[in-house]
C-alpha cells in the first residue's frame, strides 16, 4: 500500500510540473485594469514556430536555433497616453530561454529582483524565468515607467511557479581570478555569430557554449556531443584558422595553437575532452592557468 501511495504523489508531482512546463504564453499577459489605470490597447497576438519571422523576421533564426515555441505579444495605454508593449517569449527549455536572455544582455542593465535573472536598462526591462524570456518596454523613459514595468513583470513573475536553472555548462566560468562583466550562452554558430566571428565554418558542430567577457579579453567553451567530435571540429577549425585571411601568425603550441587577428590580438586553441577552450587576448603562456582552471571545472561538472 505504501508503495502505491509514493507512486501516486510521484505522478501527481510530475503531472503538475507538466502543466505549469505547458502554461501558453498569453495566459500570463495581464488583463486589463490588473495594474491599475492600464488598459490593453489592442488584441494579444500569438505566433508559434516559423511564423515568428512574421514578427521579428530579421532576428528569428536566432530564437529558432535556441528553440521556440511561441511568442504572445501586446500593448498597454494609460490615460496619460503612455504605451507600455510586453513580448513573452516561450521556448522549448529553460537554457533556450537563458540563452535569448544571455545573448540580449548588455553591461548596461541593472539587476533587479524579479524572476531567475533581471537586468533593466533605460526604458525596458529583459527577464528570464523557467522556460520563458520577457521583455517589457516603455515608451518613455522615466522613474514612473520604470517602476511601472516593474509592476507589470512581477505580476508576470508570479504566475511562473519554476524558477529555471543554469545550464549545467555555466559552472566552468567559476573562476577564482576573474570576474566576467558579461557572459552569453549560444547554443549554435547564429548565437555565436552575434558575439565574434570566426569565420564561416571555423568554430561549429558544437551543441552549446559559453562565452565570458572580462577587460578586453574573451574566454570560449564549446561542448560537443562526445570527445571525438571534439577532435574532429578542433582538427577542423586548425586548418581552416591556417588559411583564413582573417588571422595570422598560425603556431602548433603543445596540445593547442595560437593565431593572431588584425588587431594583433591572440587567440588560443585547446582541444580538452568533448570541449574546445578558445581564449582571447592572451599569449599561450597567460592562458594556461586558465585554461587549467576551466578543465577542473569541467571535470567537476555534473550532467
Amino acid at each position: 500500500m505504501k508503495q502505491y501511495i509514493i507512486l501516486w504523489i510521484t505522478l501527481l508531482i510530475a503531472c503538475s510540473s507538466f502543466g505549469q512546463d505547458v502554461i501558453q504564453s498569453r495566459s500570463l499577459l495581464p488583463e486589463s485594469d490588473v495594474i491599475p489605470n492600464w488598459q490593453m490597447k489592442d488584441t494579444v497576438e500569438t505566433y508559434s514556430g516559423d511564423d515568428l519571422f512574421l514578427y521579428i523576421n530579421g532576428g528569428a533564426d536566432l530564437y529558432l536555433e535556441y528553440g521556440f515555441d511561441e511568442v504572445s505579444t501586446c500593448k498597454y495605454l494609460n490615460y496619460d497616453g503612455n504605451n507600455i508593449h510586453i513580448d513573452i517569449y516561450q521556448m522549448t527549455d529553460e537554457s533556450a530561454a537563458y540563452g535569448i536572455f544571455s545573448i540580449n544582455s548588455s553591461v548596461q542593465g541593472k539587476p533587479v529582483d524579479v524572476g531567475a535573472k533581471s537586468l533593466l536598462y533605460d526604458y525596458y526591462l529583459d527577464i528570464w524565468k523557467g522556460n520563458y524570456f520577457i521583455r517589457c518596454t516603455a515608451n518613455r523613459k522615466e522613474n514612473g515607467m520604470v517602476d511601472t514595468l516593474q509592476l507589470f513583470v512581477r505580476h508576470i513573475d508570479e504566475k511562473i511557479e519554476i524558477e529555471g536553472k543554469l545550464p549545467v555548462l555555466s559552472s566552468a566560468y567559476k573562476l577564482n581570478a576573474i570576474e566576467f562583466k558579461s557572459v552569453k550562452y549560444v547554443e549554435g554558430i547564429i548565437g555565436l555569430g552575434n558575439v565574434y566571428n570566426f569565420g564561416h565554418g571555423s568554430v561549429a558542430g558544437f551543441h552549446e557554449g559559453l562565452i565570458g567577457k572580462w577587460e578586453d579579453k574573451t574566454a570560449f567553451v564549446f561542448a560537443y556531443e562526445n570527445d571525438f567530435k571534439s577532435r574532429e571540429w578542433f582538427a577542423s577549425a586548425k586548418g581552416k584558422m591556417q588559411m583564413s585571411k582573417k588571422f595570422s601568425d598560425y603556431l602548433k603550441i603543445e596540445d593547442g595553437f595560437t593565431v593572431k587577428d588584425k588587431s594583433g590580438n591572440f587567440l588560443c586553441f585547446k582541444s580538452y575532452k568533448r570541449f574546445m577552450l578558445i581564449v582571447k587576448g592572451m599569449n599561450w603562456e597567460e592562458a594556461k592557468p586558465l585554461f587549467s582552471e576551466i578543465q577542473e571545472n569541467l571535470d567537476g561538472m555534473t550532467p
